[in-house]
């Protein structure tokens, strides 16, 4: 088969894709925090999830998927297995429409026993990046959002 001129594809070096180097990184630190909750039969999600409710003591799910940046059915799947886990568990919110997010008893004895373990796996990678690049993270974040944001205006 003969190859036809494709100059635009030609001129594409997907070695330097920020989307393949970003899911490369992603791909390097999740399976490190995945084998660490392991044990737990938890997902990178779910701890997060379980986190953010921990240290807000209340939330609902719209918030989580808003800090979270996860799409609601995302959220609705993990919490449905923490809930069943007995990890996480609805009470009221300010009115009877409002339904609030809690960590049960079991879920704090739970984020407590993992909390050691994630805190020693941030700081190895806080200290293969130092503070300055581990910013930068951020930083670069942030900027790719506002980008994004000004291209879909």
């Amino acid at each position: 088969m003969n190859k036809i001129n494709t100059p635009d594809f030609d001129s594409i070096a997907p070695q330097f894709c920020i989307n393949a180097r970003i899911r490369r990184l992603h791909r390097i630190i999740n399976s490190a925090y995945q084998k660490m909750m392991a044990p737990y039969k938890l997902r990178g999600s779910m701890l997060s999830i379980l986190f953010i409710i921990g240290k807000q003591k209340k939330s609902n799910q719209k918030k989580l998927s808003n800090m979270l940046v996860l799409d609601e059915s995302t959220i609705s799947r993990d919490l449905k297995k923490m809930i069943e886990r007995n990890l996480v568990m609805y009470s009221k919110g300010n009115d009877n429409r409002n339904k609030e997010l809690e960590l049960t008893d079991k879920g704090y004895l739970l984020v407590n026993e993992i909390a050691p373990k994630w805190d020693n796996l941030h700081q190895t990678f806080e200290q293969a990046v130092g503070e300055t690049h581990s910013k930068m993270i951020d930083e670069i974040t942030e900027k790719i959002k506002i980008g994004l944001s000004q291209l879909n205006q």
